[in-house]
């Protein structure tokens, strides 16, 4: 077979394979792939969220739910639990505990990141500039940085350098001669800021895969601890060379140098003063949506390299307990246990096959204390009581459900529209604000509803000031009603439910 049939052939194959065994492959052709990717979208894309609590994430699908079911009550018809546990078992997902939390987080595997990378980046292309000229600028610039670090040769590096200076010595002269500055076209501009946002998108991406490599470093650490077969000395041995060959790897090296450039309070301190002058440039003015996620880059970026560096940190911790001499002899006698059931295993696995199974127990020894006792406590005593039958006033029933009849029905998904409207400027919206765009209806039921609404969506509650709130009409008065309340602002993506207070 010639060189080109082989490799087409092992490209083959290595594209079935993907097909067959990735999760990436699963989740794009699974039936509720739509449904899926736009659900996890919303919740760790568009809410800039790297984990999530299971009762928030629970919480929130079955919002996603009822939304779905106003007009196709057929799709995701289960409990939200079920879809947490298939996702989670799909690869989707990734279960695990956090030393503060009290329940379970989830957060994107790389696979879901590279399905939902894959999608936005196929729609994108539909919508979004194309830009030619500054990608072939970048592949350009690229190479020549290539070939020029790439060279140790000072007279060339020299050559470089002095060229680069005369550029700049021209640049200089002819402004200083009063010619005009060169500057970008608004395409131009419009054009590199799409490739920059679609780098930071991949980026993101980027670190479920780094963080899994870790991971798996410290798995095959316990696995090594779980055998027995090692000493201490061995498996710690493994673990610092796994690590240190992590660090060597290409991906291990320009993972450090990321952290070493980003937490670099200069670098910090130059990013962010370009990131706003972005945000005052005339040809970026309607790119909302990319220039929010350019203005809460370094916040994210910062949050998404803590997150890899707590991974390592319970390496380290899973090294400490290696290095625990009780725990050393604890494991090894586990390990004794294991290996004798697995030898016994293997001599009954040429045996001839056997009809009767037989367990014995030894149950002799019995041990018993006297503290296993509890103190006599006398019974309790119930009065009695007769029964009699119930009869119902047809009277009292009636007045009943019209009381009932009476009751006002709450839309939440009415009140999160008005929300959605009047921040869809990027803009944040104090409460009286929006009562003035849209009068409350319902009186202080509805008012608690967009209570309700900022506290569930994370948006800004601060007890330290009060609004006053006038309610025209409410119902059974006949006079105006005035309520305090917390100061409310709603906000187009709420951050984090951290920053805000449970209303009182």
């Amino acid at each position: 077979m010639s060189t080109s049939r082989f490799a087409t052939s092992m490209r083959r194959d290595s594209i079935r394979t993907f097909f067959e065994a990735s999760p990436t492959a699963r989740l794009l052709r699974s039936d509720n792939a739509p449904l899926i990717l736009d659900f996890l979208h919303r919740v760790f894309k568009s809410g800039e969220l790297i984990s999530i609590g299971q009762t928030d994430f629970r919480t929130r699908l079955t919002g996603y739910q009822e939304e779905i079911h106003d007009t196709e009550p057929s799709l995701l018809p289960g409990p939200p639990e079920r879809y947490l546990t298939q996702w989670a078992d799909a690869g989707w997902l990734q279960r695990f505990l956090e030393a503060a939390s009290i329940e379970p987080q989830f957060q994107l595997t790389r696979y879901a990141e590279e399905a939902i990378q894959f999608v936005d980046s196929a729609i994108a292309r539909g919508s979004n500039l194309v830009g030619t000229e500054s990608r072939l600028r970048l592949v350009i610039d690229t190479l020549e940085d290539i070939v020029r670090g790439a060279s140790a040769d000072p007279d060339r590096r020299l050559d470089y350098l002095r060229a680069q200076r005369a550029t700049i010595d021209q640049e200089i002269q002819a402004i200083e001669s009063g010619k005009s500055v060169q500057v970008y076209r608004p395409a131009q501009i419009r054009e590199r800021f799409q490739n920059a946002v679609d780098l930071l998108r991949a980026l993101q991406s980027d670190f479920r895969a780094v963080e899994e490599r870790f991971q798996s470093i410290a798995r095959e650490v316990q696995q090594l601890q779980s055998s027995g077969n090692d000493s201490r000395g061995q498996i710690l041995g493994h673990a610092l060379d796994s690590e240190d060959l992590l660090k060597q790897q290409d991906e291990g090296i320009s993972f450090f140098a990321f952290v070493s450039f980003l937490f670099s309070p200069t670098q910090q301190a130059a990013l962010r003063k370009n990131i706003e002058e972005i945000q005052h440039l005339a040809a970026l003015a309607d790119q909302h949506e990319s220039l929010s996620r350019v203005r809460r880059m370094v916040p994210s970026l910062l949050a998404e390299a803590e997150k890899v560096m707590r991974t390592t940190a319970r390496l380290s911790a899973t090294l400490r307990r290696l290095l625990d001499a009780r725990a050393a002899a604890h494991r090894i006698r586990l390990a004794n246990v294991l290996r004798d059931i697995r030898q016994q295993a293997m001599r009954l696995g040429g045996a001839p096959e056997c009809q009767a199974i037989q367990l014995s127990v030894d149950a002799e020894a019995e041990i018993g204390s006297p503290m296993a006792r509890t103190f006599w406590v006398q019974p309790q005593d119930f009065d009695a009581f007769q029964l009699t039958e119930q009869v119902i006033d047809p009277k009292h029933a009636q007045a009943m459900a019209s009381a009932f009849a009476r009751m006002q029905r709450l839309d939440l998904r009415k009140l999160r529209g008005h929300i959605r409207e009047a921040t869809t400027d990027g803009d944040e919206e104090p409460l009286p604000n929006l009562l003035t765009k849209w009068p409350l209806t319902g009186g202080v039921v509805e008012l608690l509803g967009y209570l309700q609404i900022a506290h569930d969506d994370s948006h800004s509650i601060d007890p330290n000031h009060v609004d006053r709130i006038t309610i025209a009409q409410p119902r059974g008065r006949s006079s105006p009603l005035r309520v305090s309340i917390p100061r409310i602002v709603f906000q187009p993506k709420a951050s984090s439910r951290d920053v805000s207070t449970k209303p009182r």
